[in-house]
């Protein structure tokens, strides 16, 4: 499936889930009635959608209990269905995959680690020509040891390959996270080779303390990576005067629902250390350093505003 398909089929399942919400409002309007059959009459692949969110929502939401729930609250739920239902199917069928919230560490044959961010996976595929990770989604962090089957002049490569290209590591230890539009290669130790996927003419070596961005077309400039920036491999957040906005979507990474933030909240700064295996207790503690409010509205959605 082709990227423009993904993000196609993700907006169609977004207008999907918007109808499936207001239908269930016993007060729809006749008009409302009217636009939802002219937008179900524009494609017949919304039609399909439709019933497809709406089956979900069914299945997870009993009617007598739906039809006391504020409209907000039944957006939210449908979206955070969309979300695990939209996943490609390379990713349930992964060799190694972490739900929200859990961060693991995967033994390799050759004695190298690889450590798996909350919601990401990966295939393990190593043959006699290179030991290679296919990163599906999310982040992961590589230890790499000397190839054991090496022989003479024979050495496989350990590379880490997805989306947008290979990192191919000339050292030990480094990340690499997929992020929507594009990766990003962070080199903790040692060294990195990076080239995208439809530019193999484009290479660029990647040293210890940088961090570089790239998408499948281009390689983006260097730039250096925060002194712990691997910290998540051991459950923890670490901050230096980083803004707000950054350290609630990294929590935002660790919980199921919706984390979001008001722009005046975004501009704080926070040093420190949070607990990236425990949200909620994050959260308090931001609440304590910072003149910040939150609003629950229950666990799906929070609201993180300026204390006035």
């Amino acid at each position: 499936m082709s990227e423009v398909t993904d993000h196609h089929t993700v907006s169609l399942s977004e207008q999907a889930a918007e109808w499936v919400v207001r239908l269930s409002d016993s007060q729809i309007s006749t008009a409302q009635q009217a636009d939802f059959e002219a937008w179900l009459a524009q494609d017949i692949r919304h039609r399909e959608a439709y019933e497809q969110i709406s089956r979900l929502w069914q299945s997870v939401t009993p009617q007598r209990r739906r039809k006391h729930r504020p409209a907000g609250l039944l957006a939210s739920i449908v979206l955070v269905l969309i979300g695990i239902y939209c996943l490609p199917l390379s990713t349930w069928l992964a060799d190694e995959r972490t739900a929200t919230g859990e961060i693991r560490q995967v033994a390799l044959p050759d004695g190298s680690t690889i450590t798996l961010d909350s919601d990401s996976a990966a295939d393990v595929v190593f043959d006699t020509h290179a030991r290679r990770i296919i990163l599906h989604r999310g982040r992961i962090f590589a230890a790499v040891v000397p190839d054991a089957a090496e022989q003479g002049a024979h050495h496989r490569p350990f590379i880490i390959e997805n989306r947008d290209g290979t990192a191919q590591a000339l050292g030990t230890r480094y990340i690499v996270e997929q992020t929507g539009d594009h990766s990003r290669v962070s080199v903790v130790e040692s060294s990195v080779n990076v080239t995208s996927r439809d530019r193999p003419d484009q290479s660029i070596t990647v040293y210890s303390g940088q961090s570089i961005r790239f998408d499948s077309e281009q390689i983006h400039g260097q730039e250096p990576i925060p002194p712990a920036a691997a910290s998540w491999v051991q459950s923890r957040l670490v901050y230096r005067n980083a803004p707000l906005s950054q350290v609630i979507d990294d929590l935002a990474r660790y919980r199921t629902g919706f984390l979001r933030i008001s722009g005046a909240a975004a501009q704080l700064r926070f040093t420190g250390v949070l607990p990236a295996d425990d949200p909620d207790t994050a959260l308090k503690i931001l609440q304590h350093a910072l003149p910040i409010g939150i609003d629950r509205y229950t666990r799906v959605l929070i609201w993180i505003n300026l204390q006035t």
